[in-house]
Parts: C-alpha cells; sequence; structure tokens
C-alpha cells in the first residue's frame, strides 16, 4: 500500500512538473498577449472619457441661450400680389 502511495505521488509530480514546463515554455507568448490587452485597455478608457467629455460640452451648449440665437433674423421672400 505504501508503494502504491509513492508512484500515485510520483505520477501527480510528474504531471505537475510537465505542466509546469509546457506553462513556462508559452510565458514569452502569455505576457505579450497581456501586455496587449493592457494597452488595449487604456485606449478604450481614453476614448470612453473623450466621448463623455464631448457629451457634456453637447448638453452644456443645449443649456446655455445663445444669443445669436435670439437676435438671428429670418429672411422671408415676399411675392408681391398682382
Amino acid at each position: 500500500m505504501l508503494c502504491s502511495k509513492n508512484k500515485f505521488i510520483q505520477i501527480v509530480m510528474k504531471s505537475i512538473y510537465m505542466i509546469l514546463k509546457k506553462i513556462r515554455n508559452q510565458l514569452p507568448y502569455l505576457l505579450l498577449i497581456a501586455i496587449y490587452f493592457f494597452f488595449v485597455n487604456l485606449e478604450a478608457r481614453k476614448e470612453t472619457k473623450n466621448t463623455k467629455n464631448i457629451e457634456k460640452k453637447i448638453m452644456f451648449k443645449d443649456l446655455q441661450p445663445n444669443v445669436d440665437d435670439r437676435q438671428r433674423r429670418v429672411a422671408i421672400p415676399v411675392i408681391p400680389f398682382e
């Protein structure tokens, strides 16, 4: 029974070693992927921040009465009656 436990432990240790070895071989690729998603996340945050600022400016312009809108005259063409 002791021998079967040792064999089981050896098998588990070998499988863990193989998994760690495969991960170590793939580590540069995983690191590149992580760096890529980090920069993509930064760009997405910057873009959402810019769109929020633009929306706030538009809302602010809509709320603020514009002097030109009140004083603007519209030319209406008049056709004389014959």
